[in-house]
């Protein structure tokens, strides 16, 4: 007896799409010898994002049967990804045991390249941060900065005494730059020389770990899913206020990246035809709601605004001051806010918008009244319980955040052939194996 779906005779395990492409499966376990790393993910999911749970827990929550459930825990427990956290008290039969993710089964680097600054930090299973570093320099030049990074990955390594062969991989976050698929230019200065540089493959060289590679607001958006209290809450989008400004969108617990991977690139969106370039089109997103943005009303040059990055109480301290330039920027910056919202709102439904970036938590907070109130859509409901549109848990940590979680994504989610990755250095995991190496 198996706890394999019925299906009709003859019926297709997986669906047919357009191109020859297939839908994987729903996210329930099955018995089949060839799905147990589906089964084991499945069930370390679970633990890792929910735990601690006992046994009949995790069954009823992944919908394998006990004895399944039994066994691959107690491969688990002898691989030392999990362990056990503790036993039921006062309740009547067996005391059930609980079990939970190991933090120490695993580790991974999380690293944010902007430009002319970098953040890495070193986290254990349970993404809980035990190393960080931070560097602020030229970064127009791939080959040195590359070299820059991996050097200071083997003194973060060194400095928080995690075991090398215990690292997953690398995650790597940094701007969208390829643009000459395009019939425009699409690249923020800074980032010419990097167009088509092989990033995962040249820092796996240089630091001779895995390295995967993803776009900022993407990996904030995945960095404020696992950080958040909520976890039950599986659809939402987080924006992301850097040089430019995009969306990460988390759509039942995945990354939504669409056909090319560019799901969420808003900042090319025109907005207020009233106020029209010299050419005669509007404004886009990213001249507004942006650093960019705060640059050209500050009247700051480049430097200044790598400057406010790389400390922001720059920023901080102008707000605080209400600077008439810069609070004339806000109230056109939450306007666009607003804009954004209504549109992330009535294309994939999410139960909220989250909104971080590199700028202070205070202006974040600011630009986040100032959206309200919002525009009418189906979001606003009678039975809502939380605001629609909120300030991030992480702000400007989530995109490095967001990186360290990428190696454990990858490693542990049953459904991770759902992932866009735009680089990956080799196709080992180390969740799979079948022995602690």
């Amino acid at each position: 007896m198996t706890d394999t779906p019925k299906t009709r005779a003859g019926a297709p395990k997986l669906t047919r799409l357009a191109e020859g492409r297939q839908r994987l499966p729903d996210v329930t376990g099955t018995n089949l010898e060839h799905s147990r790393i589906f089964n084991r993910r499945l069930i370390f999911e679970a633990l890792h994002q929910s735990g601690p749970l006992s046994r009949i827990d995790i069954a009823k929550r992944v919908g394998l049967t006990p004895q399944t459930v039994s066994g691959i825990t107690r491969e688990l427990l002898d691989q030392q990804f999990i362990i056990e956290t503790g036993r039921s008290q006062g309740q009547r039969g067996q005391p059930q045991i609980y079990l939970g993710a190991n933090p120490i089964a695993g580790f991974s680097i999380g690293i944010h390249l902007d430009r002319n600054r970098v953040v890495l930090v070193v986290c254990n299973l349970l993404l809980e941060v035990i190393g960080r570093k931070t560097w602020t320099g030229d970064t127009r030049e791939p080959e040195p900065t590359l070299k820059h990074i991996a050097s200071l990955t083997d003194s973060l390594i060194d400095e928080a005494a995690v075991p090398r062969e215990k690292i997953w991989s690398i995650g790597l976050v940094l701007p969208t730059l390829d643009d000459d698929i395009y019939d425009f230019a699409t690249k923020q200065p800074g980032w010419d020389a990097w167009a088509n540089v092989p990033v995962a493959q040249r820092l796996k060289e240089l630091c001779g770990l895995t390295v995967l590679v993803e776009n900022d607001a993407t990996a904030a958006a995945i960095g404020e899913h696992f950080a958040r209290s909520d976890t039950d809450k599986r659809n939402f989008a987080h924006l992301y206020i850097g040089y430019g400004v995009g969306a990460g969108m988390i759509v039942d617990g995945m990354p939504l990246k669409g056909a090319w991977g560019n799901a969420g690139e808003l900042g090319l969106l025109p907005f207020q035809p009233k106020r029209m370039r010299d050419n005669g089109e509007p404004p886009i997103i990213d001249a507004v709601l942006s650093l960019n943005g705060i640059a050209t009303a500050l009247e700051w040059s480049i430097e200044e605004a790598d400057a406010a990055v790389a400390d922001l109480s720059i920023l901080a301290d102008i707000h605080a001051r209400r600077d008439t330039q810069l609070s004339a920027w806000m109230e056109e910056a939450g306007l666009c806010l607003r804009f954004l919202t209504a549109i992330l709102e009535s294309t994939i439904d999410p139960e909220f918008i989250t909104v971080g970036g590199s700028l202070p938590p205070s202006i974040i907070t600011a630009l986040v009244e100032r959206a309200y109130p919002l525009h009418r859509s189906l979001s606003e409901r009678k039975d809502r319980r939380s605001p629609r549109l909120v300030v991030g848990e992480l702000t400007d940590d989530a995109p490095v955040i967001g990186a360290a979680s990428l190696p454990i994504f990858v490693n542990t989610n049953p459904n991770f052939r759902h992932l866009y990755i735009r680089q990956i250095g080799d196709d080992q995991r180390p969740f799979e194996q079948p022995k602690r190496g």
